[in-house]
């Protein structure tokens, strides 16, 4: 029975990667369930297995990338190291991240068809942003000390994020993110927060 059990997670896992893939490069009105099968190695009634139907698979795969990107912060989050060097170190996680998942965040946002249908899905979605925002306000507090109070720490660390997104945007969309260096773009990023 646990080998089944194994089997499922691995088929679970390879469904969720791959359909991940597929929804970042052809958007969710691109993919269809046919295509995540094919490239699965499975037949398309299997699919139904673990997921509903292609909206289930696509939140559930959208989900696991945020998931993947907050346990990729906790590794640093949790180091003992200064702020200092965390702040540069999520910074160019989080970039590193955006290269290999490509345009993830950007799946999420703009190509789910219905958002009022699937309210509750994108509350889930928000919610795990938040979240990992929330593990991150911590060290800029750290690190400005002082210089913190009166400082709105959230909208710095939305403004941050979200100008990775648009540069990263640009750069897949341009075909340059093989140019990108993610550790001296963090350097300029944390100059800019550090005015340094």
């Amino acid at each position: 029975m646990k080998k089944t059990k194994d089997i499922q997670n691995i088929t679970k896992d390879k469904i969720l990667e791959i359909s991940g893939r597929l929804f970042v490069r052809h958007s969710y009105r691109g993919v269809s369930l046919s295509m995540i099968a094919e490239r699965v190695g499975i037949r398309k009634a299997s699919l139904y297995y673990y997921f509903k139907n292609k909206e289930d698979l696509y939140f559930a795969a959208a989900e696991r990338m945020y998931e993947e990107l907050d346990a990729e912060l906790d590794k640093i989050i949790f180091k003992n190291i200064d702020a200092e060097k965390k702040i540069k170190a999520i910074i160019v996680t989080y970039i590193d991240f955006s290269l290999k998942k490509e345009k993830f965040i950007r799946v999420v946002i703009h190509n789910f068809p219905s958002r009022k249908k699937q309210k509750k899905r994108f509350e889930i979605l928000s919610k795990k942003r938040e979240n990992i925002i929330a593990k991150i306000i911590p060290l800029f507090k750290d690190y400005f000390k002082k210089r913190a109070v009166g400082m709105d720490l959230e909208m710095m660390t939305y403004v941050i994020m979200g100008g990775i997104n648009l540069i990263m945007e640009d750069l897949i969309y341009n075909d340059k993110k093989e140019s990108v260096n993610s550790r001296e773009m963090a350097r300029k990023i944390f100059a800019i927060i550090a005015k340094k």
